[in-house]
């Protein structure tokens, strides 16, 4: 069972006119989420909201015996797209898990029985255990884990569990109207290259910045915020300037 407030991936089973029914991905037991808690606004058709075989994030609001309460607006697009990520992530991980077993002859459940269990209960996740292989393999040896599992983890690690890189571009148009306007424009996009950031010469006055990095939010982030260094230098002296972003 979730545990209360906890926020957990479900999806819809049945919709009804003041509620639906959610089953809990991760547990493999249902919810109810009442029409109060699908949005924050009135709701005229919950249908305009929620349908059946849609994948939502909830959060755990009551569980009594086996009855547990869900919400849908009490978990915001940040929390919900986060949570979706690691839920994809585990997912991967566990095929990957699979693969360890076929090794062995081992069905899925009989590997997490023998193994899968105690690397969540060492590792925190599977998907943290099969980073850990692939980056600093030496820990699982260090953990105790079995020999052959470890090496196991470790190849099917090197085979298949590959880090996704994002990469975020910055579309910008700058133009500078001071004597030195140009100078101004190439010296703001040589300071975000020396920040290591990809800078590009599309055509006058379109240059673009590239970001890449791990987690995509925080690329996201820091691509922002150097193009707006960018436009700042640019508009002070005596320019206009402005950006958007792409990519993923």
């Amino acid at each position: 069972m979730p545990e209360r407030n906890e926020m957990v991936v479900c999806e819809i089973t049945r919709v009804n006119p003041n509620s639906a029914y959610a089953k809990l991905l991760e547990y493999g037991t249902s919810g109810m989420i009442h029409v109060s808690e699908i949005a924050k606004r009135w709701i005229k058709d919950i249908r305009q909201f929620v349908k059946e075989r849609q994948i939502v994030v909830c959060r755990v609001t009551r569980i009594e015996d086996n009855y547990i309460s869900l919400s849908i607006k009490r978990v915001n697009k940040n929390q919900a797209d986060r949570r979706l990520q690691e839920f994809k992530r585990e997912k991967n991980a566990e095929k990957f898990l699979e693969q360890v077993g076929k090794q062995f002859k081992k069905k899925l459940d009989e590997t997490y029985d023998e193994i899968g269990y105690e690397l969540t209960d060492t590792f925190g996740s599977l998907y943290k255990t099969f980073d850990i292989a692939l980056k600093n393999p030496d820990l699982l040896k260090e953990k105790n884990i079995d020999k052959k599992w470890a090496d196991a983890i470790i190849e099917t690690a090197k085979k298949n569990f590959v880090e996704k890189t994002y990469e975020i571009k910055g579309k910008m148009k700058l133009t500078s109207y001071a004597p030195d306007g140009m100078d101004v424009i190439k010296n703001a996009l040589l300071d975000a290259a020396g920040k290591g950031f990809d800078v590009k010469y599309i055509s006058a006055p379109k240059y673009q910045i590239t970001g890449k990095g791990k987690d995509i939010k925080r690329t996201r982030e820091d691509v922002e915020h150097v193009c707006e260094e960018v436009v700042n230098a640019v508009e002070n002296a005596d320019g206009e300037a402005s950006f958007t972003l792409e990519g993923n």
